[in-house]
């Protein structure tokens, strides 16, 4: 019905038919859904060479979007959707200032993931640039995050940059200035085989023994603090 109505009804019609869906499923998946739906139309809009229909697909889309995260301000799927969406169709300056209103409506524990899963599509359709240094200030106000640098690691692997890769493995080996991370023995044992597959997949037998002989080093300066 909600696919029928975008097709074939108009505005008052669409919303009558989303209210009458959300008195029977989750709301905000169906205002996720109706927003897949509109993004789809101006992704058709946008490949249908002379379409006059984008202009319309876009405004409706862009009232869609703009709607769920009011309605669902407190839900970072919905911020997401709509990063998506803008980043999409390289709208970046307006996905960065949305992104500092998500942070004002967002509760303060959701902050990480969502401005993480920004810098990710960043990566993905936008500045890589722009993700690293959000990953950079991500990982220096979160030190024993992990996670945070295996994902920058893998966005780094997955667009072809393995020497900034290598680079953030270096970073927590073999620090520069300061201690940036502080990560525990075994988190360390995932880091150094982490690396390790990397190289087995993008290196070659010096870059892979280059790995091996630091995770060496480690062991004994860990081995040597314990002795201490």
């Amino acid at each position: 019905m909600l696919t029928l109505e975008l097709k074939y009804g108009n505005d008052k019609s669409l919303q009558l038919t989303i209210d009458r869906a959300c008195q029977h499923n989750n709301p905000k998946q169906v205002y996720m859904r109706v927003g897949e739906l509109l993004d789809k139309e101006v992704d058709a809009a946008a490949s249908s060479i002379g379409s006059t229909d984008l202009d319309s697909a876009t405004s409706r889309a862009d009232s869609m979007f703009t709607k769920m995260c009011k309605k669902f301000k407190s839900k970072k799927s919905v911020w997401l959707a709509h990063f998506k969406y803008l980043f999409k169709g390289s709208r970046h300056d307006e996905a960065h200032k949305l992104l500092k209103r998500s942070l004002q409506s967002l509760p303060t524990y959701k902050h990480v993931e969502v401005m993480s899963k920004f810098a990710q599509l960043e990566f993905e359709l936008g500045s890589p640039e722009r993700g690293r240094t959000i990953y950079n200030g991500l990982l220096e106000k979160h030190p024993k995050r992990m996670d945070l640098l295996f994902v920058n690691i893998d966005k780094e692997v997955k667009i072809g940059d393995i020497s900034k890769a290598r680079a953030l493995f270096e970073s927590v080996v073999n620090p520069t200035d300061k201690k940036k991370f502080n990560f525990s023995d075994k988190q360390m044992k995932s880091l150094f085989k982490k690396w390790y597959r990397v190289e087995d997949e993008h290196g070659d037998a010096e870059s892979q023994e280059h790995v091996k002989e630091e995770a060496r080093k480690f062991v004994a300066n860990s081995t040597a603090r314990k002795i201490q």
